[in-house]
């Protein structure tokens, strides 16, 4: 199985290009996101991993998407393996996306890029609207439910 779920911000704004002959659409970029530790020195680390995105979303990501903007991928690991023309052999691994979401609204990506300086980002804030007990939920008796 290979399968990938990755939350992060675009480092600069999506590259649209068409497969010559199909016409698909191709959106690539690269997605920074945050180690969940920090250094011994209290740093955290980035990694930053290339994405590539085919057909609706490719396009949603190309007119929706911009730089700084939070957002979701789905998709698979993928190892491309080349040679170069000095015949050296090379591979190169990016998230071969299926599905994207944003994650916060444009005006939120923009609010953030302007007021915090040297491209620090918070992370959005979650507040659940209210608390369901369990007792709130009642069983389901049927005989029709499959499991």
């Amino acid at each position: 199985m290979n399968n990938v779920v990755l939350v992060g911000r675009l480092t600069r704004d999506p590259e649209l290009r068409y497969i010559p002959g199909s016409g698909t659409p191709v959106a690539t970029f690269t997605l920074a996101i945050d180690r969940d530790y920090k250094n011994r020195d209290g740093s955290t680390t980035t990694d930053f991993i290339p994405v590539e995105l085919m057909g609706k979303p490719a396009e949603f990501c190309a007119n929706y998407v911009t730089k700084g903007r939070l957002v979701g991928v789905q998709g698979s690991i993928r190892v491309d393996r080349y040679e170069t023309s000095n015949g050296e052999k090379r591979s190169f691994t990016k998230v071969a996306g299926r599905n994207i979401q944003a994650l916060e609204s444009k005006s939120s990506a923009m609010n953030k890029n302007m007021s915090n300086a040297g491209g620090q980002y918070d992370a959005p804030k979650f507040e659940p609207s209210g608390v369901v007990s369990p007792s709130e939920f009642s069983a389901v008796d049927d005989d029709d439910v499959p499991f």
